[in-house]
C-alpha cells in the first residue's frame, strides 16, 4: 500500500515556506521542487504573501476569523521536507500560513500602535474602548505565541520526483473529491436554527419570534461573520423557508423548489428598494403574503424549462431581481421609467424581463460615450473577489481586449491634445 503522509511533527513557523507552485497562484513559470534556492527564497516568500493577500483569496477574512476565534488547527497543514534544506514547503495550507504571517506582523503592529495612541490620549477615548483595544492586543499576542510552533503533516516523499507523483493525488482528495461545502442555504439554515435555539434559551419557548440584535451578534461571533452579514443570512433563510412551505403546493406539475432558488432570497435581502417593493420591513420574519404572491407569479407560476431561454416566467433568472434594482437606479439617473413596468399592485399584467431589459439596454446604447464608460466601470467594480478567484482565468482574454482598446483610445486622445 502506498504511503502518502508521514506522522505529524512540530515545526517552527519560520521554517514553513509558502509554495511557489501553489495552483492558486497560477504562475506560468513556477519554480518546481528541485531547486532549493528558488523554493526557500525570501523574495519568493514576499511575492507569494503579497499575491495571496489579495482580496480574491479572502485572506483578510481568514485573518479576521483567526483573530476572532483563536487558532484552531482543525485541518493540518501539509508540508514537504526538501532533501537539501532545513526548511519545509507548505504544499497545502498556504492561505493559513500567509494569514498567520499577517497576524504576527501587520495586525499585531497595527493593534499595538492603535492602543499606544489611545492611551496617549486617554481623555479622548472612553475607558471601554481602551479596554477593548487592550483585549485585542492580548488576543493577537496569544495567537502569535500559540503559533510560534505548528503541528504539520509531511508528505511521504524523499525526492522532488516522488513528491510530484504523489502531490496531485493528495490535492485532488482535498480539493476535488473531498468533502463538499454545504451550500449557502444549508449553511444559513444552520445559522437560523442556532439563532432559534438561542432565542428559546433567552426568551422562552412560547415567546413570539423577533430579530434580537444581541442574539444575532452572538451568532455572528460564533460564525466569524459581521453582524450585518449574519442578519442578512438569517433573514434570507427565514424568508425562503416560509415561502417554500406556503407555496410548494402551488407549483406546476413536476416542478419543485430546489437549493438554487435560495439565491433569489439572498438577492432580495441585499437590496433595500426590492424589499420596499415587496413590502418587507426590517423586522420581518417572512415576506408579507402579497409580496410572496408577487414572487410566485413572477418567478414560479409556469414550468421553468431547461434553460433561461425556455423560461416563460416574468423573471427568467434569479439575477433578474438584481437587474430590476439596477434598472431602477438607471431610471433615477436618467428620468426613465422601465422599472415601474413591473407593478407589484398588478402582478398579472407584468411584461417579461426579456422585454423590459431589451428596451432598457437599447436606451442605454443611445447614450453619450462617457456614460457608457461610466457604466462599464461600475459593472467591473461589481465583480466579487469570489467570482474573480473562481473564474478569473475565463476573464483574462476579455480583460486584455479591454486593456488593448483602452490603450489605443488613450493614444488617440493624446494625439488629439497635442
Amino acid at each position: 500500500m502506498i504511503n502518502y503522509l508521514r506522522e505529524p511533527l512540530v515545526v517552527s513557523i519560520d521554517d514553513l515556506y509558502p509554495d511557489p507552485n501553489n495552483p492558486r497562484l497560477a504562475w506560468e513559470e513556477a519554480t518546481g521542487y528541485e531547486d532549493a534556492d528558488s523554493l526557500f527564497n525570501d523574495e519568493t516568500r514576499r511575492l507569494i504573501v503579497e499575491q495571496l493577500s489579495d482580496n480574491a483569496f479572502d485572506v483578510t477574512g481568514l485573518v479576521e476569523a483567526i483573530i476572532g476565534q483563536g487558532w484552531m488547527p482543525i485541518d493540518n497543514i501539509l508540508v514537504w521536507k526538501h532533501p537539501s534544506h532545513e526548511g519545509y514547503v507548505v504544499v497545502e495550507g498556504n492561505r493559513r500560513r500567509v494569514a498567520l504571517e499577517r497576524i504576527r506582523t501587520n495586525e499585531l503592529e497595527r493593534a499595538r500602535k492603535k492602543l499606544e495612541r489611545m492611551e496617549g490620549k486617554s481623555s479622548t477615548f472612553p475607558k471601554s474602548q481602551i479596554d477593548s483595544q487592550k483585549d485585542l492586543v492580548q488576543r493577537i499576542e496569544r495567537i502569535v505565541a500559540e503559533t510560534t510552533n505548528l503541528t504539520v503533516v509531511p508528505l511521504d516523499a524523499t525526492t522532488a520526483e516522488e513528491l510530484e507523483k504523489k502531490l496531485p493525488r493528495v490535492l485532488a482528495v482535498r480539493h476535488i473529491t473531498g468533502a463538499k461545502e454545504w451550500g449557502n442555504f444549508a449553511e444559513d439554515l444552520w445559522l437560523l436554527k442556532r439563532y432559534e435555539q438561542l432565542f428559546e434559551d433567552v426568551h422562552g419557548p412560547r415567546a413570539d419570534k423577533f430579530w434580537d440584535d444581541a442574539l444575532t451578534g452572538h451568532v455572528a461571533d460564533e460564525a466569524s461573520l459581521t453582524a450585518t452579514k449574519a442578519r442578512r443570512q438569517l433573514k434570507s433563510a427565514s424568508w425562503f423557508s416560509h415561502f417554500r412551505a406556503e407555496w410548494e403546493g402551488e407549483l406546476p406539475d413536476n416542478e419543485e423548489f430546489n437549493k438554487t432558488d435560495y439565491y433569489l432570497f439572498e438577492n432580495i435581502a441585499k437590496k433595500p428598494w426590492i424589499r420596499s417593493q415587496l413590502g418587507v420591513s426590517d423586522n420581518a420574519l417572512s415576506i408579507p403574503p402579497e409580496g410572496e404572491e408577487v414572487l410566485f407569479k413572477w418567478v414560479f407560476r409556469h414550468p421553468r424549462g431547461k434553460t433561461a431561454d425556455d423560461n416563460p416566467n416574468v423573471f427568467y433568472r434569479h439575477e433578474n431581481i438584481l437587474v430590476w434594482d439596477r434598472i431602477k437606479k438607471y431610471d433615477d439617473d436618467n428620468g426613465t421609467s422601465f422599472a415601474s413596468r413591473f407593478d407589484v399592485q398588478d402582478p398579472d399584467s407584468a411584461p417579461t424581463m426579456h422585454e423590459v431589459e431589451a428596451d432598457y439596454l437599447a436606451h442605454k446604447a443611445r447614450r453619450k460615450p462617457h456614460a457608457v464608460l461610466e457604466d462599464l466601470i461600475r459593472r467591473l467594480d461589481e465583480f466579487s473577489a469570489e467570482k474573480l478567484a473562481n473564474e478569473g482565468m475565463n476573464f483574462k482574454i476579455q480583460l486584455r481586449r479591454i486593456n488593448d482598446i483602452t490603450g489605443k483610445y488613450l493614444k488617440m486622445v493624446a494625439a488629439a491634445e497635442s
